[in-house]
């Protein structure tokens, strides 16, 4: 099963994991999208110029399970792929019933193109540690290293309580916290701009935020390098929870017209 991939400048990256389709467990009762233990985790990687798929390369990377990859680049110097993404456990546990609490550990993953070998570590310190899911990064540097990811905090889960501003080079965590009983969906970030001198992280992150007490939504507009509230835009209808959304400007529109 695979929900995700990513792209760096010059390759695509396939993860091809444990969580498997087996359709005739339906006929008893059961998901048909399962966690197989004997099937090895790995990542392929193929050029974006690739004639066939004879060309992609296949790192394993064990005991791997990543619902979302953020983003990845290229090192050349050491001959890696770096890819960002949440990795959980249990690995089917959005698919079937279990009694094991979730963990979505945010992590980096290199892909060594020339030994075939893989290394995985937590971005963040285990102190620190928060169930991180739904979000992006900056996508004017999509495929090239970034420092920042913006992800929701899925807790209580599944429900997300707010959105995490993450430090890739130091694991610093910052959070905007939507309040009590106040949840949202997936965190948008919109560049301020397109200028590729700007900042990283000089935008806005868009959510939408409904309240249970009062049963009123609002869309929040965050500013995203000091993580304050800016705007906040009353909702004449509840947006129900969920991820994946794109906000689309006017100009957008006409250009697509």
């Amino acid at each position: 099963m695979m929900h995700d991939f990513a792209i760096t400048e010059n390759f695509v990256v396939i993860p091809d994991q444990q969580v498997v389709f087996k359709l005739q467990e339906m006929i008893t009762g059961g998901s048909p999208v399962i966690y197989d233990k004997n099937k090895k985790s790995r990542f392929g990687i193929l050029s974006k110029n690739a004639s066939d798929s004879k060309d992609i390369i296949w790192v394993e990377s064990p005991e791997t399970f990543c619902f979302h990859l953020w983003n990845a680049w290229e090192e050349p110097e050491s001959d890696e792929v770096v890819v960002i993404g949440s990795c959980m456990t249990p690995p089917d546990s959005i698919f079937n019933e279990c009694d094991e609490s979730l963990k979505s550990v945010l992590s980096e993953i290199r892909l060594n193109l020339k030994t075939g070998e893989s290394t995985r570590r937590p971005i963040i310190s285990e102190s620190e540690q928060v169930n991180l899911e739904a979000g992006m990064v900056n996508r004017n540097h999509l495929g090239r290293k970034t420092r920042y990811a913006y992800l929701a905090i899925a807790e209580p889960w599944p429900k997300v309580s707010g959105f995490a501003k993450v430090d890739i080079f130091t694991g610093e965590v910052k959070k905007h916290v939507y309040g009590d009983k106040r949840y949202g969906g997936e965190p948008f970030f919109l560049p301020r701009n397109d200028d590729p001198e700007s900042a990283e992280d000089d935008g806005y992150i868009l959510c939408f935020v409904h309240d249970e007490k009062t049963w009123k939504s609002e869309l929040q507009i965050v500013n995203a390098m000091n993580l304050q509230l800016e705007a906040s835009i009353k909702l004449p209808s509840r947006v129900p929870y969920g991820f994946h959304g794109t906000f689309i400007d006017a100009k957008s529109l006409v250009n697509q017209a």
